[in-house]
């Protein structure tokens, strides 16, 4: 009987963009099992690595083995992924000259600058919103540049959402967006600047949309994968892709080490490291594991990271390895204050309410359910802990 860590295990070993022969036969070998495909289907869609399934399967010929109703599925998807890669990116191209033009730098963010460098398939990595960067100083030109070529701004409570065209932009000013959570300056430098320095262009034609240096956009995204608890496989997929291409030989681990210290996110980085070595069994150096510090994690951390590896998922999770990784007392307190009680426009995201109406009364509502919260996940985590394997 096929059990849920089997489809774990399936789904882990597929989400990649290319598979070894000893990959291939596990694929055959676990195909021809009585597989409940369209749970499958289904969990994977939720990781955002349905597309790996159905291009391996494709590429296989195996797509016969599935039931209509699962095949149907991933078909879509993984059209309706290629027609929105194509349209982004075509965007893109046409935002970058314009960023050009008006002399305005931008580097895009997350998957984005991921579709010209890792994944050449453009069915494999869906893309949601078009996240970017800007330099503080230069945000309101560029929201206003947005306007010009017809985007607006939808919702009332995310003025840094604008739309146009079923294409959603995401604007930033930070990799840990710190214009919107101060608290996180004490996780990660606000000074961006020797990170815009290395970026370079993701189009040869025009340098307004930049992609950042390899090693920089890894730590980039480690940060964004703990940002949102690893809750998706596709962003460890991201970091493995990254890791294949840029840490490929003893020159470019070293180069990572050094990005991650330079950035002061060892920890970050290394917690990254470790989940991907064990999920998609990538050989990380032991050498790379001790200078980031991996004879230096606490229990709590070390059994986070194996609740996480067992399938365990928490939006708390985050909170509580950043916390870890605030050296002062007083930072901390500070952090836990923002992390329950975030700044008044955050709040009004949170509750659908305008800042000046923010009272009391909501404040004690979102204790109230940072503590449900708290309280649930404890539960869960105490239920993987004794649990084997997270069955």
């Amino acid at each position: 009987m096929v059990r849920w860590r089997d489809i774990n295990q399936f789904i882990r070993c597929i989400s990649r963009a290319h598979l070894t022969h000893i990959e291939r036969d596990y694929v055959f070998r676990f195909i021809k099992k009585d597989v409940p495909w369209d749970n499958l289907v289904a969990l994977a869609n939720m990781q955002d690595v349905d597309g790996f399934i159905y291009y391996h399967l494709r590429d296989l010929g195996l797509l016969n083995f599935l039931p209509k109703s699962a095949l149907r599925n991933l078909k879509n998807s993984y059209s309706r992924t290629q027609k929105r890669t194509f349209s982004i990116l075509s965007e893109a191209k046409a935002l970058s000259l314009q960023f050009e033009q008006a002399r305005i730098p931008v580097v895009a963010l997350q998957g984005l600058p991921l579709i010209n460098t890792v994944y050449a398939e453009p069915g494999l990595r869906q893309l949601g919103d078009i996240d970017l960067m800007v330099k503080p100083g230069n945000k309101q030109r560029f929201e206003e540049l947005l306007y010009q070529v017809g985007y607006t701004a939808p919702y009332p409570f995310y003025p840094d959402l604008l739309y146009k065209n079923d294409i959603l932009i995401d604007i930033h000013t930070h990799v840990l967006n710190l214009e919107r959570v101060r608290s996180r300056r004490y996780l990660f430098p606000e000074d961006l600047t020797p990170m815009w320095e290395k970026a370079t262009p993701m189009f040869n034609r025009h340098n307004g949309l930049l992609i950042l240096d390899p090693y920089d956009n890894f730590v980039a995204l480690a940060a964004h994968a703990l940002k949102h608890s690893y809750s998706r496989l596709i962003w460890l997929a991201d970091l493995h892709e990254c890791l294949l291409k840029c840490a490929n030989n003893t020159k470019g681990w070293k180069e990572m080490v050094e990005r991650a210290r330079f950035w002061r996110q060892e920890r970050v980085v290394l917690y990254s490291l470790v989940l991907v070595e064990k999920i998609f069994c990538l050989d990380v150096p032991s050498w790379v594991k001790h200078q980031l510090g991996i004879n230096r994690l606490g229990m709590l951390e070390r059994h986070l990271i194996r609740l996480k590896l067992r399938g365990f998922s928490s939006s708390i999770l985050c909170h509580v390895l950043w916390l870890i990784n605030i050296k002062r007392a007083g930072d901390k307190l500070k952090f836990i204050k923002e992390t329950v009680f975030p700044a008044g426009d955050i709040m009004a995201q949170i509750f659908g309410q305008r800042p000046q109406h923010i009272k009391g009364a909501v404040y004690a509502k979102r204790l109230g359910k940072a503590v449900i919260i708290m309280c649930e996940d404890l539960y869960k985590a105490l239920r993987f802990s004794f649990r084997p394997n997270g069955n």
